[in-house]
């Protein structure tokens, strides 16, 4: 979205929630009038690689879909300029609507807007600017597909490798400037890297990461299967998870259920309640320390 933009979003988690929404519609929509379900997975950014408020999404959409009637999966491709269009109607709706929520006379640098219809003007002279839509292109199988989006998953706003060296109160990083393309360097005192870096950190149960389409949880579990069957895959089974004896052999390198003395199997005989931290803790200071014998949880036998 254009920069003037941006500023809205800052901090507005609320906001930034519906924002997934506008992102995803564009695709859902086209492909539901096609009468097919898409998998569509979104990662949040809400920094630009000066660290500065620049939120932007990173839409990842499987190129077909399940034809849900028929069972089969059929190609889909997305015009990018049917895209933008919705995208762009779907902001400036999204911002239209949550005036109140925003209130933009209180932000530098619009102090002018002063009630809702001066908020409607701005909004639609924000409409006819330029509104960057990148389509990268298609992966080349699924190992490619994990490398590509990996980055965007768990990203951090600024990666330890960018950071320069720091001296005099001061904390050096570089980074590639788009419209350049060239590597640039920006020097930031420690108050104002500490603020941009804490600014990005999303709000609590706030999920950088969603889902759609026959991705998301209720519908997976029911069309999963039916994509997997169009696409003539074999569904690979979930590797179990190691129990306390695999992990304490694979650590220690002894079986904890095999006898030191007879070398058979130890049957579990049965278990008792451990003692109580507050009881540990006042035996702790009548002299717990100097007895030389814990009564241990679980009593085994051999079989």
């Amino acid at each position: 979205m254009p920069h003037l933009l941006w500023p809205f979003f800052s901090d507005n988690w609320p906001l930034l929630n519906d924002l997934f929404r506008c992102a995803t519609r564009a695709m859902l929509r086209w492909s539901r009038q096609q009468g097919i379900e898409v998998g569509i997975f979104c990662a949040l950014h809400t920094y630009g690689r000066q660290l500065n408020q620049h939120p932007h999404i990173h839409v990842s959409v499987t190129r077909g879909g399940l034809d849900v009637k028929h069972g089969l999966w059929r190609s889909l491709f997305f015009k990018k300029k049917a895209v933008e269009e919705i995208w762009r109607n779907a902001v400036i709706r999204l911002l239209r609507s949550s005036y109140d929520r925003i209130m933009p006379g209180t932000l530098p640098g619009i102090e002018h807007i002063r009630d809702e219809r001066q908020w409607r003007r701005y909004l639609k002279a924000q409409y006819g600017r330029y509104w960057k839509v990148h389509f990268a292109k298609k992966t080349k199988g699924a190992w490619h597909s994990v490398k590509y989006l990996g980055r965007y998953l768990k990203r951090p706003p600024v990666s330890a490798s960018r950071l320069r060296h720091y001296s005099g109160g001061a904390v050096v990083h570089h980074y590639l400037d788009h419209r350049t393309g060239k590597h640039k360097r920006q020097t930031l005192s420690q108050e104002e890297m500490i603020g941009r870096y804490i600014s990005h950190v999303p709000a609590r149960h706030f999920k950088m990461v969603r889902y759609s389409g026959f991705l998301v949880n209720r519908k997976r579990g029911t069309l999963l299967p039916n994509v997997y069957s169009a696409l003539e895959m074999t569904v690979r089974k979930k590797t179990e998870k190691p129990g306390f004896a695999v992990l304490m052999k694979g650590f220690l390198g002894t079986d904890p259920y095999k006898c030191i003395l007879c070398g058979d199997r130890l049957r579990f005989a049965g278990a008792q309640a451990g003692t109580h931290a507050t009881r540990l803790l006042s035996e702790r200071l009548h002299g717990m320390e100097k007895k030389r014998w814990l009564r241990m949880p679980m009593l085994d036998q051999c079989a």
